[in-house]
């Protein structure tokens, strides 16, 4: 079936588009050009204020149109990011929130570069994400750098070994150090890093598993540490052996002033085909409990049912292999600080799926999810869904199997309620004729 595409009309986009093609940077030109149409979708389409759109995309002009580095040159891009599959240095997302009854949040994350980035001065693009952190922490209320700086210092490797370093790279691991976000809410910009640990660890010869646990333990600040909550993430990464064994992929924080809501976010892919290993995984073999976990492991619960077509009558339904043997997840587990010396973790889990989980195209992705939206009281996203996404990608193909979905993440807090985010690739590459 298809789905008809309501015309954008955009007035804080034009105004800032103006603006910026009488500002002859043509490296910023270009990039805003590819990038911030589908911004200035997401932001209308999720009901941001004409004001909030003016601000956001005005502060996406001044700070992130200009961080991708130089325009290609022939097509020929002059750093070949890896972050997303297809090579966009660019990742969207949508945040939904099951009490918040209009609207979505808007968020995105980049790999920065530069003139220096992937040449023998920074093989594996280190720098360039902290200087734009820097430059704009003086400019924008909220973003700090203290634990950026921390983590930095832990994850980055000497710049003449990079050579060496990539050289033993596994297939498929992203060659880069690390990315930043930002959360585009209430106003303000909520900025977050994401570190790889993989060149590190390569480096030193041990696992990325100890190079970011290591690095988290070393954290200490007015709030407390992550001691405790390590120390149980930790037990339970000990409990498995061999290929089982989950793998400590990424390490993210906020960039923001150290307080008890501050977090240390630490990425696992797990083994994940049944239900059963997925909840396992989520309450981290019963080591963390209580009300918000069980609404967490209740909602997982009731996903699975709806993607998969299960019934509670389904005989031996937590191992039903619903998916092949070989299927993994992500697993973030959110630390928050405790006071130094405390016992008790303090940690919430979000379930990352990949998006092939929910069909094999766009078009039978967005179904899936429709109708969650609409199982969930929140019959406005569910007609719109399809329709925002191709207003906000009109180039992309949602029968291909090329997929602009790239994960599905899912949670419960008792703020929230149910906590979706929907991820999207830009295609840059392809929709913009880019090639390595």
């Amino acid at each position: 079936m298809s789905v008809s595409v309501l015309p954008v009309s955009n007035l804080s986009f034009k105004r800032v588009d103006q603006d910026i093609q009488s500002n002859r940077n043509e490296n910023k030109a270009f990039w805003w050009g590819v990038t911030a149409q589908s911004l200035a979708t997401l932001l209308q389409t999720s009901q941001y204020s004409e004001e909030e759109q003016l601000y956001y995309l005005q502060w996406y002009q001044q700070w992130i149109a200009g961080s991708f580095g130089p325009a290609p040159v022939g097509g020929k891009p002059h750093y070949s990011s890896s972050f997303t599959y297809d090579g966009s240095p660019l990742e969207y997302s949508l945040n939904w929130k099951e009490k918040k009854k209009n609207g979505q949040t808007v968020r995105f994350t980049i790999e920065p570069s530069s003139l220096k980035s992937g040449t023998a001065a920074d093989r594996l693009n280190q720098v360039a994400a902290k200087d734009l952190l820097t430059a704009m922490a003086k400019h924008i209320p909220g973003i700090d750098m203290v634990k950026f700086d921390l983590f930095l210092s832990e994850f980055r490797v000497p710049n003449d070994k990079a050579d060496e370093i990539l050289q033993k790279f596994p297939e498929h691991v992203p060659k880069l150090l690390v990315v930043t976000a930002f959360d585009l809410e209430n106003g303000s910009i909520g900025a977050k890093a994401y570190f790889n640990p993989v060149p590190k660890a390569i480096h030193m010869g041990t696992s990325t598993n100890a190079v970011v646990l290591d690095a988290v333990r070393k954290w200490s600040g007015p709030a407390g540490t992550y001691v405790a909550s390590v120390e149980v993430l930790d037990g339970y990464l000990k409990t498995f052996s061999g290929d089982n064994v989950p793998i400590v992929f990424l390490l993210s924080n906020d960039c923001a002033p150290d307080s008890p809501a501050t977090r240390a976010k630490v990425y696992v892919n797990t083994l994940a085909n049944t239900l059963a290993k997925v909840k396992h995984a989520f309450d981290l073999g019963g080591r963390i409990s209580g009300p918000m976990t069980e609404a967490g492991l209740e909602a997982i619960e009731d996903f699975w049912f709806h993607r998969f077509g299960l019934y509670s009558s389904d005989p031996d339904l937590e191992n039903k292999e619903v998916l092949d043997a070989g299927a993994r997840a992500a697993f973030v587990y959110e630390m928050r600080p405790v006071a130094e010396g405390e016992k008790e973790a303090n940690i919430e889990v979000k379930l990352h799926m990949p998006a092939s989980w929910l069909g094999q195209t766009d078009e039978q992705i967005c179904k899936v999810l429709s109708t969650w939206f609409q199982k969930c009281g929140h019959a406005d996203l569910a007609e719109r869904y399809e329709r925002d996404l191709k207003s906000t990608f009109p180039k992309h193909d949602l029968s291909s199997k090329d997929l602009t979905h790239t994960w599905i993440s899912l949670t419960y807090t008792p703020k929230t309620g149910l906590y979706m985010t929907m991820y999207y690739t830009p295609k840059l590459p392809e929709v913009n004729g880019l090639h390595n």
